[in-house]
């Protein structure tokens, strides 16, 4: 099993609040190992086993739909 390492530039975010919120939100999906959300710099890290999820299906997960306010690109590794 192979492990990497995904950066989102995330939109929407605004307190502490959020950062919990899409934290919750991408731990939940399958394939999804580990989460570090940071508010100041508006993105995101995730590790994922790349044989379960592939980065860009983290761009549709839950949190990201609408109504949430919440949106995410990818940042080119």
């Amino acid at each position: 099993m192979g492990e990497g390492r995904v950066k989102l530039r995330i939109y929407g975010m605004t307190c502490d609040d959020c950062v919990a919120t899409v934290t919750r939100g991408l731990m939940d999906q399958d394939g999804v190992l580990d989460v570090r959300v940071s508010l100041e710099k508006r993105m995101g890290e995730v590790d994922i086993d790349p044989e379960k999820v592939k980065p860009e299906e983290l761009l549709s997960n839950k949190v990201f739909k609408k109504p949430s306010h919440y949106t995410a690109t990818l940042i080119d590794q």
